[in-house]
């Protein structure tokens, strides 16, 4: 499932935030995550974000995402990848950011420090029963990670923008930092297990690879609330392709 969680937290990767500030009320997020196969939507996994505040940074807050195979399927491709993020309350600039990925026989994992003083990330990546690499990455300004930017993400004025507008967004993604975009595409109705919901839709820039085509092959639905909650995202991938469903949002009311 890692390319479902990739989905779900690049199309919030948006920079420029409004005055206004998003009561911070969400406990735990989960969806469902599928593969298209030929004319087939199959269920593979499912992916769990949830936040709390941080105990190791002050006036912080950590989010937690994990991303599995459905238990039928870990005899095909079996899948568990762990993302944490500890970053600012107010401002959502990252603290530290670790990824543990378990996919298949490919096991990786990479730990992140933001050392804002020297203006440096601190990279330590792990690729277990291969090598531990050290490095540093020359820290840009506005750099969030795979997590942070997503909450940051929820004080975004939608409505400033036109449809066809692009907002550039800056990401560290393992070990690398990119500047990509976000092209606004309006507003949907999209159906949901609990009716039709009113939402801003998206289309990020993504990076050619092993997984993504490239270009704007994506397309996210955002609700069209106050609490700006993903609702669905759905990309085509080199072999196919996936899509996330909101299955459930837990709040603190």
């Amino acid at each position: 499932m890692r390319i479902i969680i990739l989905i779900l937290t690049l199309f919030v990767s948006l920079p420029a935030v409004s005055q206004r500030k998003v009561p911070n009320v969400i406990e735990k997020l989960t969806y469902r995550g599928y593969y298209n196969w030929g004319f087939i939507w199959i269920n593979a996994g499912a992916v769990e974000m949830s936040v709390k505040p941080s105990e190791k940074y002050p006036n912080a807050e950590e989010v937690f995402a994990v991303g599995y195979s459905n238990p039928s399927w870990d005899w095909v491709f079996k899948l568990r990848d762990t993302l944490i993020s500890h970053h600012d309350s107010v401002t959502y600039m990252p603290y530290e950011f670790s990824r543990k990925a378990h996919e298949g026989n490919y096991h990786k994992t990479f730990d992140y420090v933001w050392d804002y003083d020297s203006n440096r990330i601190l990279s330590d990546v792990h690729k277990i029963g291969k090598y531990k690499r050290k490095d540093t990455i020359a820290l840009q300004p506005d750099t969030y990670n795979m997590l942070s930017v997503a909450w940051k993400a929820r004080e975004l004025d939608f409505d400033k923008y036109k449809k066809g507008d692009m907002i550039p967004i800056r990401i560290l993604l393992d070990d690398k930092i990119y500047d990509l975009y976000i092209r606004y595409l309006g507003l949907e109705k999209v159906k949901t297990d609990s009716g039709r919901r009113q939402c801003y839709v998206f289309s990020p820039l993504l990076v050619a690879g092993d997984v993504f085509k490239g270009g704007e092959n994506m397309k996210v639905w955002v609700s069209n609330d106050e609490y700006r909650i993903p609702v669905m995202v759905e990309a085509k991938i080199l072999v196919g392709s996936v899509k996330g469903i909101l299955d459930e949002a837990n709040s603190k009311f």
